[in-house]
Formats: C-alpha cells, sequence, structure tokens
C-alpha cells in the first residue's frame, strides 16, 4: 500500500503524531538544557537556547495548522508523548 492510496486524514495522523514527537524531544531536552544553563550562571546563552526551542515550536505547530485539523491534534498528542519519555529519562538519570 503507498501513500498515494491513503486517505489525506491517515496521512495528516502519521505526520503530526512524528512531528509532534520529533518537536516534543527537541523542546522538552533544550528546556533540560536551559535549566542547567541557569543553574551554572550563563543567563544569556539560557534565554537565546530558550527563544529558539519556543520559536522552532511555534514555528513547527504553525506549519501543522497550516495542514489540517488532525495534523495539528496528533501533534499536539506527539508533544505530551516527548513530555513524558524526557521526564522519565530525567528522572531516572538522577
Amino acid at each position: 500500500m503507498t501513500v498515494t492510496h491513503l486517505p489525506f486524514g491517515v496521512v495528516q495522523v502519521a505526520f503530526g503524531c512524528l512531528v509532534g514527537t520529533m518537536a516534543g524531544l527537541l523542546h522538552f531536552t533544550t528546556l533540560h538544557w536551559c535549566v542547567r544553563l541557569l543553574s551554572v550562571g550563563a543567563p544569556g546563552k539560557a534565554v537565546a537556547v530558550h527563544g529558539a526551542r519556543l520559536g522552532v515550536l511555534v514555528l513547527t505547530f504553525f506549519v501543522l495548522a497550516k495542514l489540517g485539523p488532525w495534523a495539528l491534534l496528533c501533534g499536539a498528542h506527539g508533544l505530551l508523548l516527548a513530555r513524558d519519555v524526557v521526564l522519565r529519562r530525567v528522572r531516572v538519570a538522577r
């Protein structure tokens, strides 16, 4: 079965989940880096990383919204899934 035979909604769901999860992994991993940078006394770098990570997230969800409601909804689900993954990884590391 090729992608051309799939309904567009299925493609939106798969693409939204994939992109949302990847964006979430990037977003929450860099949040952890921001906290580390702030704790070692590098607020300039932390603000720059924070701005970049929020910009990437906004751009990602803007593109998903342009693709359609299912892509946006599944992207949000992927973001929350990635949050769980990163939180579990950080908790195990402690």
